[in-house]
């Protein structure tokens, strides 16, 4: 595990975009999946430039969405597909050569959607590059506080925390959403590469426990310690309670 603090936001952002594009150069026929919220933003409009101005090509990459909102989907603002669509997909000048995204609003096809996402990374997996954010409860997409980390794609109650804060996602509204599907812990730790980005002082105390403290499912970002290849991509605000001796700062 390394921990690498850059100056700020869109810094970190350039770094973790530098880190796929070394991962799509590597291997033009990889796959990768990428979180939504607010800290991968920067870095999908970084990919994204790239691709447009002919520095990455998405050609042979096949993309794998992490995780979404059970009772919405690709047609409804907040939800992680419109995200991706709108952020990523949409905007790139060339395609990836395949890609998977959940509809949370078919809830009758919640099950079957998880076995395809299962049958997807068995196709073009491992995943070569997963880019995820941390939740304010340590959540790993949406793999909340006391997961089984045995678990594949699969359904799961969100956690209060995780409801509590949904609604900056939604203009403000509060919908009744009470259930995510999302990646698992086992299909995350089996990735090549993981990069976790985190962003702001309002993430360095969960940042400090998951880096700092003992890997239980009570904090699912915790088991990335034992991840044999993960960086921890921070900005010095999320990095403020880490000890110096844990961090490679990049251009303080």
């Amino acid at each position: 595990m390394r921990v690498v603090v850059e100056k700020d936001y869109e810094a970190m952002s350039r770094c973790a975009t530098d880190l796929v594009q070394k991962a799509i150069e590597k291997d033009p026929q990889c796959l990768v999946s990428f979180p939504g919220g607010d800290t991968p933003v920067g870095m999908l409009r970084e990919f994204v430039s790239r691709v447009n101005s002919g520095m990455i090509d998405p050609t042979g990459v096949k993309f794998v969405q992490l995780d979404d909102w059970v009772g919405i989907g690709p047609q409804d603002e907040g939800s992680c597909s419109h995200f991706v669509n709108t952020q990523l997909l949409t905007p790139m000048h060339r395609p990836f050569a395949d890609k998977f995204l959940f509809d949370g609003s078919r809830i009758a096809a919640i099950d079957c959607q998880l076995k395809e996402q299962d049958a997807f990374i068995r196709r073009y997996g491992p995943i070569a590059v997963e880019v995820l954010g941390i939740g304010m409860n340590g959540h790993l997409g949406f793999n909340e506080n006391g997961v089984d980390f045995s678990l594949r794609s699969h359904r799961t109650p969100l956690s209060a925390v995780t409801k509590a804060v949904q609604k900056k996602y939604f203009g403000g509204r509060e919908l009744p959403l009470a259930e995510g599907i999302t990646q698992g812990i086992a299909q995350i730790m089996e990735s090549e590469l993981v990069i976790l980005l985190a962003s702001g002082v309002q993430k360095a105390e969960i940042v400090f426990k998951a880096i700092t403290g003992p890997v239980t499912n009570e904090l699912p970002a915790s088991i990335l310690q034992k991840h044999p290849n993960c960086i921890w991509l921070l900005d010095q605000d999320a990095a403020g309670l880490l000890p110096r001796e844990l961090v490679e700062m990049k251009n303080p």
